[in-house]
């Protein structure tokens, strides 16, 4: 029996030409004649290998059975479905800016007609101005007044006079809810002196110092 195997790809196909073969028993063979031609049935068909009854016929039709295996595609062939594309997205807070403390002093002088202790319409401004700016910090840490008075008169009369300017400004800013944490009355003990004589005017004052906390970013 002769076989033909045509391979194509992975495919294999197995085909039974006219199969002329003597003695085989495989189920698609036929049986041949001593002169090479078929053995036909009583109907005119082949006589089958597996088939020893009927041996006498006049014509003989070809027996071809075609073995088909599994059509299989290289690898690199077959589509490849596309994994989704996932973006990673991070996110990034930004950096908290450090805060630093910083410390400051604020600090002005009023000043005061002769032998008075009342403020100017002036002096009340400049020590509102004062007490809205600390307002603004982060934190108060110190408030003074310091009084002054001029060298005329009396000593001690110009140290209590002093006294009444230092009080008459705490209680300005206390009625204005800045109080203070420490008061001093210097009397004449530090007069303005400019080109040698002294500046009454500018003696006769008091001082306001104001110290907080503010922040800064650093």
């Amino acid at each position: 029996m002769k076989f033909n195997k045509t391979v194509l790809g992975l495919t294999m196909v197995l085909v039974v030409a006219p199969s002329w073969g003597h003695g085989e028993h495989g189920t698609n063979t036929v049986w041949l004649s001593g002169d090479g031609t078929a053995v036909l049935s009583g109907n005119g068909e082949c006589v089958l290998a597996t088939d020893f009854a009927s041996l006498d016929g006049h014509s003989c039709h070809t027996v071809k059975v075609e073995e088909v295996a599994v059509l299989e595609a290289p690898m690199d062939e077959l589509p490849v479905a596309e994994a989704p594309v996932i973006a990673m997205v991070e996110k990034v807070e930004p950096a908290a800016a450090e805060i630093v403390y910083a410390v400051e002093t604020h600090h002005n002088i009023v000043h005061f007609d002769s032998d008075s202790s009342a403020l100017t319409m002036k002096a009340k401004l400049t020590l509102k101005e004062m007490i809205e700016a600390s307002r603004s910090a982060w934190q108060i840490l110190a408030v003074q007044v310091i009084g002054h008075a001029d060298t005329s008169g009396n000593t001690d009369y110009n140290m209590a006079l002093s006294e009444q300017r230092v009080a008459t400004v705490a209680n300005f800013i206390a009625a204005r809810g800045l109080r203070t944490t420490s008061n001093f009355a210097q009397g004449e003990t530090l007069p303005v002196i400019e080109n040698g004589e002294e500046n009454k005017a500018a003696s006769r004052s008091a001082e306001l110092k104001i110290k907080v906390q503010v922040k800064v970013m650093n």
